[in-house]
């Protein structure tokens, strides 16, 4: 006797995002684009909230993090959420993902691809590149 699955599938929503590099605190911050149309607005809003809500519970690991990645690079590091609706990464000295930062900041036109679930209201990853 077959079964019906029950779990949604992921229905990603991919948005084109402006990055600030932080040299000061060696982070990378990731900001809802200014022009970005009233559905992604909302998604970006409810999925920051739920990655907000998820820092506040501790961190389900399996469900909560937002891992970003760049070419050559798999899951370098996780996004906290910041102030403004912001998706924040941090780096430590010393680190493998520090060197993927440095990479990152060394090159210009640096941006990310975030992308979220509609149907779940949250973040599902952030894919770091550099514009020629």
């Amino acid at each position: 006797m077959a079964t019906a699955a029950t779990t949604t599938l992921p229905s990603p929503l991919t948005i084109t995002a402006p990055v600030t590099v932080d040299f000061a605190n060696m982070a990378l911050i990731v900001r809802r684009p200014d022009g970005a149309g009233g559905y992604d607005k909302l998604l970006w809003r409810e999925s920051h909230q739920a990655l907000a809500r998820a820092e506040e519970a501790g961190w389900p690991r399996s469900t909560s993090f937002v891992y970003g990645s760049a070419p050559g690079h798999y899951q370098f590091g996780h996004a906290a959420p910041g102030p403004n609706l912001t998706l924040l990464f941090a780096f430590a000295v010393g680190t493998p993902a520090a060197k993927v930062y440095a990479e990152l900041v060394s090159r210009p036109g640096l941006h990310a691809f975030v992308t979220a679930d509609r149907s779940l209201r949250y973040f599902l990853g952030v894919s770091f590149r550099n514009r020629p």
